[in-house]
């Protein structure tokens, strides 16, 4: 009997190297820029800087709504953010893969300049991605990785047995089967980025550095 989905849990099994992959290059991604952050990289200062900038832009919009209608903004912010790695990835893997970079960099320029300031990174982890990170990450980690292999399997090298066609089937039942998680954990992060990171940094701000 063909079925239209597949156990969530069954496809992140299935798919823990992409897991990984998709990790190890936001992890990379957010050293580098770490590391470079502070000395002359125009070409990727224009590249962060637009990132930053827009990033800034929707933070600033979200204040100036209710907590409910900021939630709702948040979220669908980040749901089409994976959606497009998750659905786009068959074009060769690109769409997922610059989106990894992109928001690894972006944590890294971040981290940068928080060190700069003379903030403790250890608690801004904590405290100001943790709480709601552990939901939005591994549901940007799990559609990034779907993307990946959409666009390594459609277009390079299709899965073992199965045509390009049949490999580009498979991997879409694969991704509408995590869509309804990724929902979820996209719906609790936007809460908890709402409702509680804001008062938690709160407190940490406060405590003499």
């Amino acid at each position: 009997m063909l079925t239209l989905f597949k156990p969530a849990g069954q496809v992140i099994r299935q798919n823990r190297s992409w897991l990984y992959m998709a990790t190890i290059i936001f992890l990379l991604s957010g050293i580098f820029f770490f590391a470079v952050s502070g000395t002359p990289r125009e070409p990727l200062d224009q590249i962060t800087g637009a990132q930053l900038e827009q990033l800034q832009e929707l933070f600033s919009t979200i204040l100036e709504k209710s907590p409910a209608a900021g939630i709702v903004l948040l979220f669908l912010n980040n749901f089409i953010t994976v959606a497009q790695m998750l659905l786009l990835g068959a074009v060769a893997g690109i769409t997922p893969l610059l989106t990894l970079v992109l928001n690894g960099a972006i944590i890294g320029v971040i981290a940068f300049q928080a060190a700069e300031a003379g903030i403790p990174l250890l608690p801004l982890l904590i405290l100001g991605i943790a709480p709601h990170g552990i939901f939005e990450l591994f549901a940007f980690f799990l559609c990034g990785a779907l993307g990946l292999k959409f666009g390594y399997h459609s277009v390079a090298s299709p899965l073992p047995g199965k045509t390009r066609l049949e490999s580009f089937k498979y991997i879409w039942k694969e991704a509408i089967s995590v869509l309804p998680l990724v929902t979820i954990l996209l719906m609790v992060a936007a809460l908890v980025e709402i409702m509680v990171t804001p008062r938690l940094l709160g407190l940490f701000l406060d405590l003499p550095l």
